[in-house]
């Protein structure tokens, strides 16, 4: 993981079937043909903002690798009065297991003039996932394949909206490329190869996933197609930490027809995706730094999407330069935590260490910058000089560095 970013990958388990055969789903709250929707993109995940029984806007992310909307803050479950029909339990990438939640029944969900009514909801238990600690801002829940199944939906990043139509009836523009997809088990798969760096390729099935925020994440039995790759912190998924190697593919090619260059490509441990000793049939991902590149249209009905390049595809794959992980802790998120350092970084010969406190970075105090900031910073030109102040134990101290690319 290059910072502190998100793979959420959800498998139900041991649970009544949850699927939406039969249910209505979203419709149009108006006979409109399209719904345009505010976002907020950070990290590469896009927020929506999605009401749940009336309530004000929650901050919901939207994630094609997941296929029940799930509340990942079961207090807000409380609050909006939600009943626990029954326990259910869910397994995601990670190194602690099964996680027993519960699902809320007869929801309705409302995302700006679309309402899905009769709507699962899947309510994480506490501390089990915290997304706002993450962003650095509140984040409520995850949504998907509810929301995806109904009707076509446009992602452009650089104005920061969906586009939500009520029927195929969308323009597809004379430099788009349409692109099909497989739907399986309610996710969107695509065709991918990939070239590594000796030449050698593989050609697979790869999860399009809105809610992985690294380019793309690849099963380590495919470890060669990387010449170097260092041990890192790959995220935080469902059942835990993710660990795992990082490293480049000379291209990663798009059902034949767009090739993306030097790509960074997250290997997990082989043990985060086995279950019962059992590995996972899972070839990998493309994630959102590789989709905020193209304006997207995902079309599930006619199983495909339609991808435009935009201002950001040739933008340089550039890894987190520092070695540190930063979490937001505090009422207003501007209390920044070192989470992790990985051994042999920049962070690390300067002596920095998990659990210290970011007092101020390059001259700026904590409480004049925000999460995304310290990010911008960490991903910026090698070389760049990197002035802190933390706190440890009680007692400030400030170090420097420079940044560094490893891979």
């Amino acid at each position: 993981m290059n910072f502190r970013r998100l793979l959420l990958i959800l498998f139900i388990l041991f649970s009544p079937d949850i699927s939406h055969a039969g249910e209505p789903g979203f419709e149009f709250d108006r006979d409109r043909r399209r719904i345009r929707v505010p976002v907020k993109i950070s990290q590469n995940l896009i927020v929506v903002p999605v009401s749940i029984n009336g309530s004000a806007p929650l901050n919901f992310i939207l994630d094609t690798g997941i296929r029940t909307t799930i509340l990942t803050e079961p207090l807000m479950a409380e609050m909006l009065g939600l009943g626990f029909d029954e326990s259910i339990y869910v397994f995601g990438l990670g190194g602690e297991g099964i996680v027993e939640a519960t699902r809320s029944r007869d929801v309705t969900i409302q995302i700006r003039g679309v309402t899905g009514k009769n709507m699962n909801l899947i309510i994480l238990p506490e501390d089990v996932l915290s997304f706002s600690e993450m962003m650095g801002f509140p984040v409520h829940g995850i949504i998907g394949y509810d929301f995806f199944k109904n009707f076509p939906v446009e992602i452009n990043h650089h104005a920061q909206t969906l586009q939500i139509y009520r029927d195929q009836n969308y323009r597809i523009g004379r430099r788009s490329n349409v692109i099909p997809l497989q739907i399986i088990d309610q996710k969107p798969y695509v065709k991918a190869t990939l070239v590594g760096q000796n030449a050698d390729t593989v050609t697979t099935n790869l999860l399009v996933d809105l809610g992985a925020s690294h380019a793309a994440y690849v099963n380590n039995k495919h470890l060669r197609l990387s010449d170097i790759t260092i041990q890192s912190f790959l995220g935080q998924g469902l059942s835990g930490n993710l660990t795992g190697r990082m490293g480049r593919v000379e291209k990663l090619i798009i059902h034949d027809k767009i090739a993306v260059d030097d790509v960074l490509v997250a290997y997990p441990d082989k043990e985060f995706i086995t279950f019962f000793d059992q590995e996972i049939e899972w070839e990998g991902i493309i994630g959102g730094e590789i989709l905020k590149r193209f304006d997207i249209i995902f079309d599930y009905q006619a199983e495909q999407m339609v991808l435009r390049r935009n201002f950001q595809f040739r933008k340089p794959f550039t890894p987190n330069l520092s070695g540190m992980e930063v979490i937001a802790e505090g009422r207003n998120f501007n209390k920044f935590m070192v989470h992790k350092v990985r051994p042999g970084s920049s962070a690390y010969e300067a002596g920095i260490m998990a659990g210290d406190q970011i007092i101020s970075i390059n001259h700026k105090r904590a409480q004049q910058i925000r999460l995304d900031d310290i990010f911008e910073k960490m991903t910026g030109n090698p070389g760049r000089v990197i002035t802190m102040i933390l706190l440890r134990n009680g007692e400030t101290f400030r170090t420097s560095f420079r940044l560094r690319e490893d891979i």
